[in-house]
């Protein structure tokens, strides 16, 4: 219905049990690894429980997927007292006939069977759903039929699944010698607030999702709503992607949440089922609007009771406040893998911990209060910093201009933050200027000065300062870091562990978008999602994995961030760039045509280090340069020149210099209609695209120089 409008393959929200849309939550993640280790290890009886709609039969689902044809496997779901023989249930489900007989030929004849089948090198797995509804006795026939052996060899496995009821029933005092036999157990719980919004994003990718749907509070307001049930997510998600069809908006915003809620508990017949004992509940987030975020609706609508208001405020103090902007706060879909999202290790100080004794570390900005109250922490001067101060974020900054200060790029990183200014050379007035804004700087190592060496000098001197940091920021000299960017980056890279590196848009003072030469570019990299290589010259990195890449090659002469990129990949990490604004910078004063030469350049060098398959990196863009920059004016003063000569044997009514004319005009026209072309997809009515497209066009015959340029052996362009 609406997979078309939001550019999905299929449904991501469906109820139905689908192994391939399996979310791996953590308590998802050890009830799996409980049901591989009952089965591998030939465990008597595992027992997997956990609430209505949390996703039991999912896993099954994905355990019946992996078990080789070594195993036997049946999956009953329906079976209860009252109706029908257990036997008669196990029988059809391994495929027997099990009609006409008395108890003792079916018990009789499910144990040839059990036996034939290991005599064959084939496990018995039995799995039972809903097992809550089986009664004692049935419980206890399971029980004797786990004693049939060979040897030492259990025939038969028996994989106990239902709701939380069954260890109610298992814990019955009858039914002790059955619960002695189970070798593993795991009861599973409902996401968590930062695991919905994993899990919303998880389905959306893999349903083929490239770009962000739900926004951060109304996927908040679903966690809160649906108390992180993964069958209300999906009822109350699918149900908002037909509400936004139907008004043909492309982003599902909390009103639509909101509508969604209200609809089901003022029209619908069940309304939003949860089971509120078992499913912790998710505190709502703090908003000065008394009209806005979901407590207030809760309030409104009365979908749930409402707590006593001190509980109330004590919810609300140790929330983190949403400002009204996060709801439109740019993150970006990415597909989340399950074998990457298991690697995840806890760390050593819990996040608190750190900030307070980073804090603490930091002198007090007013004398103490002589009143007996505890004075006020030092105040914060924006979530950006908080944010820096908790991560432990240190930032690197390039000086590749001695002309350009970079004063303004340290005064634009939030407080808490480490500051290093690494210069490409000698440049001691941008030195004595750094030293003034209060960076730190990096000692030259020996060699030639590239880009590459001196960013892991700073990184190096930067890790001296800060031994905990986990996050480096890299930029350049002309650029300035937007307020919210560490915010937004931080947040991000906490829910994507799989993620190695990402960028945000750069722009220019007057807000514009960085411009590229030609449109294809433009959309390459300015297009959110997953990538191959950083546009920017800066990125946000994990130290993590920049160490264990071993950072940035100080042998290249560029494309040293594409490098560690691409390594990266290789690695298994992920690249990402999301819609977040990053920093402001404005290019330098480069003559269109040098700038074209050293794009050229650039590419080629790319080509050279990464253009084989799969990246593949550079070769278009040098093959485009080549071609419109070379080989087509090459041809087509070869076919003026063919067709001078032919009209001078030929046609000698004709002039050689009009017949060469000829064949020059229709190369201009070519040209021309490429201009023309390219000016139509830019935006005709733009003033601005007129001259970037005469510049993209003819700026391909100053790329091929810079390829032929590299190609020949010649030194890389000067950027001054």
């Amino acid at each position: 219905m609406y997979e078309q409008f939001f550019g999905l393959a299929e449904k991501p929200f469906s109820i139905q049990p689908d192994p391939s849309f399996l979310y791996w939550g953590r308590t998802h993640r050890l009830a799996y690894a409980m049901l591989e280790y009952g089965v591998l290890n030939h465990a008597g009886i595992s027992v997997i429980t956990g609430e209505v709609g949390c996703g039991k039969t999912t896993l099954i689902h994905r355990l019946l997927d992996q078990l080789s044809d070594t195993h036997t496997v049946a999956l009953l779901s329906n079976v209860q007292e009252g109706r029908g023989d257990l036997l008669s249930w196990l029988l059809m489900a391994f495929g027997q006939p099990f009609e006409g007989s008395g108890h003792v030929a079916r018990f009789s004849q499910l144990q040839q069977f059990f036996i034939s089948e290991y005599a064959q090198g084939r496990r018995i797995v039995l799995i039972i759903d809903e097992a809550q509804n089986l009664s004692t006795d049935m419980l206890e026939e399971l029980r004797l039929l786990s004693n049939i052996n060979a040897g030492k060899d259990q025939l038969l496995q028996l994989i106990l699944v239902g709701q939380p009821e069954l260890k109610d029933v298992l814990n019955r005092p009858e039914l002790v010698q059955l619960t002695q036999r189970v070798g593993s157990d795991f009861h599973l719980t409902p996401l968590s607030r930062e695991e919905v919004h994993s899990y919303i994003e998880t389905r959306l990718s893999i349903a083929g999702c490239r770009r962000r749907i739900f926004t951060e509070r109304a996927i908040d307001l679903i966690a809160e709503q649906s108390r992180g049930v993964p069958r209300v997510i999906n009822v109350i998600a699918d149900t908002a992607l037909v509400y936004a069809f139907s008004a043909e908006d492309l982003v599902v915003g909390v009103e639509t949440i909101r509508n969604v809620i209200r609809d089901k508990k003022s029209y619908g017949v069940f309304g939003i089922a949860s089971q509120e004992p078992s499913a912790p509940p998710i505190a709502a987030a703090d908003d000065d609007d008394d009209d806005e975020g979901p407590e207030a609706f809760e309030k409104e609508s009365g979908l749930v009771d409402r707590q006593p208001s001190a509980h109330r405020r004590n919810e609300r103090r140790t929330e983190r406040p949403v400002s009204p902007e996060e709801d439109y706060a740019p993150d970006i879909p990415v597909k989340t893998l399950a074998d990457v999202r298991a690697e995840v290790t806890t760390r050593t100080m819990p996040r608190a911990e750190e900030a307070e004794i980073r804090l603490a570390e930091r002198p007090a900005e007013q004398p103490a209060q002589p009143e007996p109250a505890p004075a006020p922490e030092p105040a914060v001067h924006n979530a950006a910093s908080a944010a820096a101060q908790k991560a432990a974020i240190g930032v690197v900054i390039i000086g590749a201009d001695p002309r350009v200060s970079p004063e303004a790029a340290i005064r634009s990183v939030p407080e808490g933050c480490s500051v290093v200014f690494a210069p490409l050379g000698p440049m001691n007035e941008a030195v004595a200027a750094a030293r003034k804004a209060g960076a730190e700087i990096a000692e030259a190592g020996k060699g030639p000065q590239t880009a590459g060496r001196a960013k892991n000098a700073g990184y190096r001197h930067l890790k001296k300062i800060m031994p905990g940091m986990r996050y480096v920021q890299f930029m350049d000299a002309s650029s300035a870091l937007d307020p919210d960017w560490f915010a937004s980056a931080e947040k991000f890279m906490e829910r994507r562990p799989e993620v190695a590196v990402i960028e945000g848009s750069t722009r220019r003072r007057n807000g514009d978008h960085v411009s590229f030469p030609t449109v294809a570019e433009q959309r390459k990299y300015q297009t959110p999602g997953e990538i191959v290589a950083v546009a920017a010259p800066g990125a946000f990195m994990r130290t993590e994995a920049f160490e264990a890449a071993g950072g940035f090659r100080g042998d290249l002469l560029s494309c040293e961030d594409d490098d560690l990129c691409i390594r990266q990949r290789r690695r298994g990490a992920h690249i990402w760039r999301l819609e977040t604004d990053m920093m402001i910078r404005e290019p330098r004063k480069m003559g269109w045509w040098k700038r074209a030469v050293l794009r050229g350049f650039d590419n080629a060098y790319a080509m050279s280090l990464h253009g084989g398959p799969p990246e593949r990196h550079g070769v278009g863009e040098t093959v485009r340069a080549v071609i419109w920059g070379f080989f087509i004016p090459f041809a087509i003063i070869v076919a003026a020149g063919l067709a001078a000569a032919a009209a001078a044997m030929l046609a000698p009514l004709t002039p050689a210099p009009v017949a060469a004319a000829a064949v020059l005009a229709l190369g201009a026209l070519l040209y021309a209609l490429k201009i023309l072309a390219s000016i139509i997809r830019r935006g005709p009515f733009r003033i601005a695209s007129w001259g970037e497209a005469f510049g993209a066009i003819f700026g391909r015959f100053a790329e091929a120089m810079g390829v032929f340029r590299f190609w020949f052996g010649g030194d890389r362009p000067a950027r001054a």
